[in-house]
């Protein structure tokens, strides 16, 4: 059975990400083995002073760490290897000024490792995760798919390029105005749904 991760960041009550997600992993959990990481529950270890340094030495130094050194990059080194696990990656939040949350910020700091993965290579950066697909699940609650808010939408630009980084071909679906159209929001999320039965049939 393939494996999915599902990364989810919708803490809100009545959040409408959570309700897209929600709907993917009803659909699908008869079909996929899921991995669950809620990143409102358990953050990433921030990329401070020793975290940063630890992971610079080791991942482009080549030092060998301690084991007390190595139990400090734990935490994102197990998140780490549950994307090189995973066959499909599900990535669930909403849009916070203008971007991601900063957990989920933080998650891709984790995971984007250079050796693991991606690497470098004589014609330039290559992603490690090549067999791995991702799908992108945000709403948000103006309508950043026109203008005036359309070129400051910096959420879809870095996830999507976040994912290609590494390899991982990405999608996404995004249902932008929830509070600006309020009275479509039922729709835009029964929309959603049926897109993600679309995406769920060509990937189980």
């Amino acid at each position: 059975m393939k494996k999915t991760l599902v990364i989810s960041y919708t803490p809100r009550e009545n959040s409408n990400t959570k309700k897209m997600l929600d709907f993917f992993i009803e659909n699908n959990q008869d079909k996929t083995e899921i991995t669950f990481v809620d990143l409102a529950e358990e953050a990433p270890d921030l990329l401070l002073k020793e975290h940063l340094n630890l992971y610079v030495n080791r991942n482009f130094g080549g030092v060998e760490l301690s084991d007390e050194q190595q139990n400090i990059l734990a935490k994102n080194d197990r998140m780490m290897q549950q994307l090189l696990e995973t066959d499909f990656v599900v990535l669930a939040c909403p849009m916070h000024n203008f971007s991601i949350p900063a957990t989920v910020k933080a998650w891709f700091d984790a995971v984007i490792q250079s050796g693991k993965t991606f690497t470098y290579t004589d014609t330039g950066i290559k992603g490690l995760c090549k067999n791995t697909k991702a799908l992108v699940l945000m709403t948000s609650g103006s309508d950043f798919s026109i203008e005036p808010y359309k070129s400051v939408n910096f959420a879809t630009p870095f996830l999507m390029t976040a994912f290609n980084f590494m390899g991982i071909s990405a999608e996404a679906i995004n249902k932008f105005g929830m509070i600006q159209y309020a009275d479509k929001s039922e729709q835009m999320i029964a929309d959603a749904k049926e897109e993600i039965k679309t995406v769920s049939n060509t990937w189980y």
